[in-house]
């Protein structure tokens, strides 16, 4: 038998890929278990739980790029500066 699984996969611009971030397996239904009368709405719940996990994990992964080509593109704005950076109780007698 086959299941599913969603694959979040960091992967370059050329089509490379860099890593698998998160994997997720979408439970199977049990269709001897499942009554007619409630079987989609057993369904239905179940995909919009694996469907908010999996978005809140993609959510997750897309801000912590962003965050980090932000903080990337701050350093270079403002690079450290070679000014002489005085220590206070050094022993200079100040």
């Amino acid at each position: 038998m086959r299941r599913l699984e969603v694959v979040i996969r960091q992967v370059d611009d050329d089509g490379a890929v860099l890593t698998d971030i998160a994997r997720f397996e979408v439970p199977e239904t049990d269709l001897a278990a499942v009554e007619p009368e409630t079987g989609l709405d057993v369904l239905e719940a179940t995909t919009q739980q694996v469907g908010q996990a999996i978005l809140r994990r993609l959510l997750q992964a897309q801000w912590e790029a962003v965050d980090a080509a932000a903080v990337a593109a701050q350093r270079r704005s403002f690079p450290p500066s070679g000014l002489d950076v005085r220590r206070i109780g050094c022993g200079d007698g100040g």
